[in-house]
Parts: C-alpha cells; structure tokens; sequence
C-alpha cells in the first residue's frame, strides 16, 4: 500500500518494519496514550520530552466492550488482533458517535506508543555525523501531537477528522492541525491485508510522515542518489534551466536504465548505469544526431540530476541547497559517494511514478476542477428541469451560486430573497453531494487524463495491475481533498458567516464569471 503523502521515502530497511513485535501486547496499550512533555538535561543532554497519560474515558470503553480482557495485564496476539478489529469497526461504522469517538480514542492509544518507538529509532539509523546532530526530540512534534483530550470522529466519507462537541454537534479540525494519530487509522484497514498489522502500519506511516521527511531533507541527510532523481521526471518549470540536447538525455536514460529498472523489479539504492546501459543509451542519442561518450554521458546526467536535486529540496524545505550525495575526487578523476552522508536506499520505480502523478495533478487540478464544476452544475440545472417541486427554480441555480460564492450570502438569506423557506432552498441545492458530485467527476477525469498521459509507461503500469490503478485513485482522491474539497466541505458545515476562500470555491467564481462574459 501507497501513503497519501509526498517525497522520498526514509530509509527502506525502516520501512522493511524494524518494529518487532512481541507476542504479549500490555491491554493497557488502549488506555495509556504518550504525549509530548517538556524534555529534561541529564549531564549536558537532552531527555525525556514525552510522558503517559491515562486516558479515563478509553478505559472505561474497553473495560465495557471487553469485561474479561480489560483484566488481563498482558494480551496474546489471537486477542489482540481481535480486539483490533472489533474497536476499529466500531470506529468506522458504529451508529452511535460517542461510541465511535470511544473507540477511536483506545485505537490512538494504541498507536502513541509505537509513533514514539519509531522517531526514536530514526537518530540512531544516522550513524554519521552531520553538520546539524539532531534527536527524537525534534521529531515528536511531527507526528505525536495527540493529547487525548478531544474525541474525534471522521467525516461519512472516512476523509476528514471531526470534533465531537458535548452537545453531540461536530466540527472541522482546520486544515493542518489533523491528528496524526487519526491520520493513521484512517488510512488503515485490517481487511485489506492479513500480514499488515496496526503496529507495522504505524510504523510504516510514521517514517513516512511528510512534515517529518522535510526536516530530515532540511538536514541534507537521506536524500535520494542521481539514478533515483533521474527516474522521474522535469518539472514544466525547470525547462528554462536545461541545456540544449538535455530532454533527448533524460528521455534516452528513462527508456533503458528505468526500463530495466523496472524488469528486475530490483529494490534499494539505484546503482550506477553498466557499460551496456550506457552503449544503449549512446546509441540512442547517435540516432538522434547527438554525439556523446560514456564518459561525458556520465557527466551530463549527473549534471541534470543536480538541478533536479536543488530544485526538489527548494520546493520541499524552501532551502535553496543541499548536500550532493556525490562528490569529484581529483585523485581519481571521478565521482564517488559523499561519505558526509548517511546511507540512504532510493525511492522503489512504483513510488517515484507516484510522486510523478502528483506533479501531474498539481499541474491538471485547477483545469480539471474547473470541467467537473462545469459538468456538475450543467447536470444539476437538468436534473432540476426534470423535477417536479423545483422545476421553476433550475435557471436560477446559476443565480444561487453566485449568491452563495460571490455574494457570501447564507441559504436563509437567498431564501428570504427568493420567498421560499430555507428548508426548500436546502433541498433545492443539496450542497453536500453538490460537493460530492464535482469530487467524484474531478477524479474520474484525473484518471482519464492520466491513462491518456503521453508517458506510456504510467499507462502500462496501470492498465496492468489492478492494486497500482488503486493506489492511482487513492493518491488522487488525497490529493483532491486536501487541495480543495476538505476546505470547501469545512466552509459549508461552518454555521458561522464568513469568506468563502477555498480552491473550490474560487473555482466556481471563475465558472461564474466566465458565464457572465459569455453571455455579454
């Protein structure tokens, strides 16, 4: 399974689970959460900075839901496998919020513990000094910043964290302030694989945590070798600083080294291309008119795969420079590994085509989300022809839409305007699966636009193999919430007044405009 997160990935031998897991789990695990304390100096070194907290209201869930396994100390695996996938049904699908909150709270529980095992075990993976030593005390604010205090509930779409207020009304987190705990679960599914458990998982997640990477990349530790960067692809925006001859380079290096990358199926770090690729690749440039020897090929990747480098932790980090993690040595006329830095083992091909696919949405988002409102709303005003109740009130839902986006005006005002209850204006605009229906199409033409993609290895991958067109939709559907349709869902739930701001929004504005010069 793919995260919904961006980057190179840490390490593979972490991601490979280093975690071992014991056969006896402490039931306590789903009551006892760790938290974030002030750290203590213990001869001239930091410590601590985490403590336990008995969370009252999880033990009293567990205790309830399970009478004879809340007695035990310890838990065997059979039991708590078990008791895994009873609290974590109850969180996804129980009727009841506060029971679902409840579980939810004994599930983040469970996972502290092992958030705060693996920041832990990062430092020691850098056993080479760098230029700034840091310590899992950096790390924690990253990913353990649940307290326990709130009881969270996700959204009927499983997307988007809610607080669960004491008069049972929820509201959104504000983008960014997500629990990184909840984050976790509801990514996971015990269903969808028997070997993956909730610790692993954790683990797994935690290391790959995207504001925790930014900080390693700020460090200049675990950046991916030349071979790696050159896997993927150059950004629209680093045309301009590409020499004559270096797109024919990059596309010949794609069409042998990646090619056979691919038919290994080999994993780890990327080696250098064998004198075989290379003649290949010579080859290829020779029918293409560019004349190059292995040696100065050598170079021009290299040189290519350093833009590519300054360019990815300048958009990652906001820092201009990083480590290179080569350097020329004059004794032998050639580059060798920059022993500054740790080892570090590249990205796998899936995970960079990956990445890739995000550069494409970041790119397609705004012109997609645009055709799906269009699509949507022209659906919408059909479909209200088509009723009964609301037929006369189809060629004013251009109208209503820019009351709502252009306006800010709420629905019991248009209502007020229009002379009709509220409730009516409700049903007329049924805002939610408004939302819904333009998330969807936005999707589907994201996947239609990536299968056409002129890259035709994406379109082979997909097309292929049914797990990696899932991923593909997974990364998109992420994506999609984040850049837009988690604001735009939070702006309508809101009860209070205010500026509608997020991208869908503005979008729609631009669709309404556009109308409007048009009918001029």
């Amino acid at each position: 399974m793919v995260s919904g997160e961006i980057g190179s990935l840490l390490m593979s031998c972490l991601m490979r689970s280093e975690v071992i897991l014991k056969p006896m789990v402490a039931s306590s695990r789903y009551w006892i959460m760790w938290i974030i304390d002030s750290p203590r100096v213990v001869d001239n070194k930091l410590k601590d900075g985490y403590k336990s907290r008995t969370i009252r209201l999880a033990q009293e869930f567990f205790s309830i839901q399970f009478p004879q396994l809340a007695s035990q100390p310890t838990l065997s695996s059979e039991e708590n496998r078990h008791i895994q996938a009873v609290v974590w049904k109850i969180f996804c699908s129980a009727s009841d919020m506060r029971d679902r909150a409840s579980a939810g709270l004994c599930l983040r529980c469970y996972v502290s513990q092992t958030i705060l095992i693996s920041c832990k075990k990062i430092p020691h993976t850098c056993k080479k000094e760098i230029e700034n030593p840091f310590s899992y005390i950096d790390l924690l604010p990253f990913v353990l910043n649940d307290d326990g205090k709130e009881q969270i509930l996700l959204d009927s779409e499983g997307q988007t964290q809610l607080i669960l207020n004491q008069d049972d009304t929820t509201r959104p987190i504000p983008k960014g302030g997500e629990f990184f705990s909840v984050e976790i679960l509801r990514k996971f599914n015990p269903t969808l694989s028997s070997n993956e458990s909730l610790d692993n998982w954790t683990w797994r997640l935690t290391q790959q945590n995207q504001n925790l990477r930014l900080f390693l990349w700020e460090l200049g530790v675990r950046t991916p070798s030349d071979w790696a960067l050159l896997c993927g692809h150059i950004p629209r925006s680093l045309e301009s600083h590409l020499e004559k001859g270096d797109r024919e380079i990059l596309e010949v290096f794609h069409a042998v080294y990646r090619r056979d990358r691919r038919k290994s199926d080999e994993k780890g770090r990327c080696s250098e291309p064998t004198l075989n690729q290379l003649q290949e690749m010579h080859d290829l440039l020779q029918q293409r008119n560019i004349m190059s020897s292995h040696i100065k090929l050598i170079y021009h990747l290299k040189r290519i795969a350093e833009v590519l480098r300054q360019d990815t932790l300048s958009r990652r980090t906001g820092s201009p420079k990083t480590i290179p993690i080569e350097v020329y040595d004059n004794s032998t006329n050639d580059y060798i590994p920059n022993r500054e830095l740790d080892y570090y083992v590249d990205t796998d091909l899936e995970e960079i085509e990956l990445n890739q696919l995000k550069e494409d949405c970041h790119d397609l988002f705004e012109e997609v989300l645009y055709q799906a409102i269009s699509e949507v709303t022209y659906q919408k005003i059909e479909g209200l022809k088509k009723s009964k109740g609301y037929k006369s009130f189809a060629q004013q839902f251009h109208e209503g839409l820019q009351l709502l986006y252009q306006k800010n005006m709420s629905l019991g005002e248009i209502g007020k305007l229009w002379g009709i209850p509220w409730c009516k204006v409700r049903r007329i605009f049924q805002l939610e699966n408004f939302l819904d229906r333009v998330q969807y199409r936005t999707e589907e033409k994201f996947i239609d636009k990536i299968c056409k993609s002129p890259t035709q290895y994406r379109v082979t991958t997909i097309s292929s193999n049914p797990d990696y067109l899932k991923n593909v939709a997974d990364e998109i559907r992420s994506y999609a919430l984040k850049k837009a349709f988690n604001d735009a869902h939070a702006e309508i739930l809101s009860g209070k007044k205010q500026q509608k701001n997020s991208l869908f929004a503005k979008m729609t504005r631009r669709y309404l405009n556009d109308l409007i010069k048009k009918a001029a």
